[in-house]
């Protein structure tokens, strides 16, 4: 964990900035926004230019390749308490992060 913040803000739609602003609180309450020196936040319209296969069609798209944000989203990283904290605040939200593969996952619509 780390005390320094570099999480980015895409341009999103209103709906689409709640959630990411609900993740983001969330990563300040737990100390993990180093976003491990790459972009960590991404629009769905960004994704797409990116030709990647999943999360075009999310509310925004995390890429969690190193830094805090990996086991909050990433399973692999075996936090279960904290993956299900984070479900658990999401879903207050009506959204859910779903993990698309080991190094990026995406927010839907509940």
């Amino acid at each position: 964990m780390s005390t320094k913040n570099d999480l980015n803000t895409p341009k999103l739609s209103p709906e689409g900035q709640r959630a990411h602003a609900a993740f983001v609180a969330f990563l300040v309450s737990k100390g993990m926004t180093y976003s491990g020196g790459g972009q960590t936040f991404f629009s769905p319209e960004e994704w797409a230019e990116r030709g990647e296969d999943y999360g075009k069609k999310s509310l925004f798209v995390i890429v969690h390749d190193g830094g805090d944000v990996a086991p909050v989203c990433n399973l692999d990283y075996e936090c279960y308490s904290l993956n299900n904290e984070m479900v658990e605040e999401m879903s207050k939200h009506g959204v859910f992060i779903e993990q698309c593969t080991s190094w990026y996952s995406a927010c839907y619509r509940a």
